[in-house]
């Protein structure tokens, strides 16, 4: 498997004649470099995704290629999982990787231990691919060198390319592309330009790529309607309960593709929508619907692994974090213990592939687009308005903190502090889910339950990675001396968190007792006295 990094320029052209006659003359004041002549390509390329575009929506494009320089060679096939990125200043600069097929079955691929296969399978999981449109390009490839070296700075290729798509829709392409090879982009920048210019050239507006997508007729981002996302206090609860349970459920399905893809802040995304509908449905048991109550567990299970992933990313970043306080001799000593970290973050990533591929969680997801497109308003559902339900939610979460808050005194332990936080957060989750029928004054009381939110999670943070680092620390087989003693160091760092977080709680909390729950409180009171449709 080859991996590397693609800085190329994509030009249109009308024909080919201007630029083969500029390239072949190298006008005066270029005279310095030389081209070279390569054999030419028959090239045919097949672009793959699933039918839910999780290639393109991970940021990638799929494609299996096959290019031969006549009839008499056999020629390569190749599969190659492109980064899909803008041009920034004319260049493209897209991570691919790249890897030799003995033939172009895709399939035998794809079920290979074979690396590309691996990040292509992370990519997709269970689903199946199918082939989006064809490219045949012939093109007529040179070398740029300086004058007195053999050494190629970059290929400049020629392309004519007709796209054939399954829908018999076709599109013909004339193309001037010139890849760095051995140089950086900055010095070839005037070289560029006097192509563009003395070859009448135009900046391509789409890749071939997005061209045979347009040429199909195909929409990568489109995303799937899954009814109403709208809530108001006069509307019965029961449809405010699907438009709550589509909105979150709409944000987990859209964080999959880069949770795959292995991004950090995709791995956060997911897992607060999914702990929004864990708090919701966790609320809902007395009020259902029932069929979304019953799939709880599995999305329990989700949250669970999601979670994992990332505790060890918020560890990971401050360790890495910390590196730039500490001397260069303890930073070494540390490298161990991020290099743990980082190994079972791997592990843990590795689950939570598993639990997406999972039956239980793949059934989950079908069943539940399925009941929320066809589902709507249940008519013989009790007659309770939205207003009145939400009120009466806010309050009973808003109560179960109070009640655990009030618990917490000066020799109060980080587990009296966590239950804290998870009772703020349930109220801070319930809140999110009507916030817009509440305005300014709901808008206010959750900026500052955030805040206190910030506080607890901070302390949470730190006692978590002091339990699991002390555990490390402790494991002298595992790790040398010279880094648990390291890590024990930042272990007290992590200890003295918990005195700021007692100095900070009182005043944070406070922030969420007075007028800002008053004028929360006045505006829920009237929202509830609004009467069902």
């Amino acid at each position: 498997m080859n991996r590397h990094t693609e800085l190329e320029w994509q030009f249109a052209a009308t024909d080919l004649g201007a630029a083969r006659a500029w390239l072949a003359g190298l006008p005066q004041g270029h005279s310095e470099r030389r081209c070279t002549r390569q054999p030419s390509l028959q090239i045919q390329d097949i672009y793959y995704d699933s039918s839910d575009w999780m290639i393109y929506r991970a940021g990638f494009k799929l494609r299996l290629r096959h290019a031969s320089e006549d009839a008499a060679d056999a020629g390569e096939t190749e599969l190659t999982l492109k980064a899909l990125r803008a041009p920034v200043k004319g260049i493209a600069r897209r991570t691919e990787i790249t890897a030799p097929m003995a033939n172009s079955d895709i399939g035998t691929m794809l079920n290979s231990g074979e690396p590309i296969a691996e990040h292509i399978r992370a990519l997709v999981g269970t689903r199946l691919l199918s082939p989006l449109f064809k490219a045949h390009t012939r093109r007529e490839r040179l070398r740029l060198l300086e004058a007195d070296s053999e050494l190629p700075l970059a290929e400049i290729d020629l392309d004519e390319t007709f796209i054939e798509t399954p829908t018999g829709e076709a599109e013909q392409l004339t193309r001037v592309e010139v890849e760095c090879i051995h140089a950086e982009p900055a010095a070839l920048v005037p070289w560029v330009e006097g192509l563009r210019d003395g070859a009448r050239l135009q900046p391509a507006r789409l890749s071939k790529f997005r061209t045979g997508i347009a040429a199909a007729g195909l929409d990568p981002e489109k995303r799937p309607d899954l009814g109403s996302l709208g809530i108001s206090a006069s509307q019965s609860f029961h449809a405010t309960q699907l438009a709550q349970l589509r909105r979150y459920f709409a944000l987990l399905l859209e964080s999959e593709p880069r949770v795959r893809a292995d991004a950090v802040d995709a791995v956060h995304q997911m897992r607060v929508a999914a702990r929004h509908l864990d708090v919701l449905l966790r609320s809902w048991r007395q009020r259902g619907p029932a069929w979304a109550v019953r799939e709880r567990r599995a999305l329990r299970m989700l949250v669970r692994s999601l979670g994992a992933v990332r505790d060890r990313d918020v560890q990971i970043a401050h360790l890495e974090a910390s590196f730039a306080t500490l001397a260069g001799d303890e930073q070494l000593a540390l490298r161990p213990m991020l290099e743990r970290l980082q190994e079972q973050r791997r592990d843990m990533r590795g689950r939570l592939l598993h639990t997406l591929d999972s039956e239980r969680v793949r059934l989950w997801v079908d069943g539940w687009k399925e009941r929320l497109v066809g589902e709507h308003a249940d008519s013989s559902a009790p007659p309770a308005a939205t207003g009145a339900v939400a009120r009466e939610l806010v309050r009973e979460q808003a109560r179960k903190l109070r009640k655990r808050a009030a618990r917490i005194r000066a020799g109060s332990d980080p587990d009296e502090y966590h239950e804290v936080r998870i009772r703020a957060k349930r109220l801070r989750y319930t809140l999110d889910a009507f916030e817009e029928l509440y305005g300014e004054a709901g808008r206010a009381f959750g900026r500052a339950l955030g805040k206190l939110q910030d506080i607890l999670g901070a302390f949470n943070d730190a006692t978590v990675r002091a339990q699991h680092f002390a555990a490390l620390a402790n494991d002298a087989q595992q790790l040398p001396s010279v880094t648990s003693f390291a890590m024990g160091r930042l272990v007290e760092r992590d200890v003295r968190a918990f005195d700021r977080c007692q100095r900070k709680f009182s005043q944070a909390y406070a922030r969420i007792r007075g007028r800002r729950w008053r004028a929360l409180a006045d505006v829920m009171r009237s929202q509830a006295r609004t009467d069902t449709k």
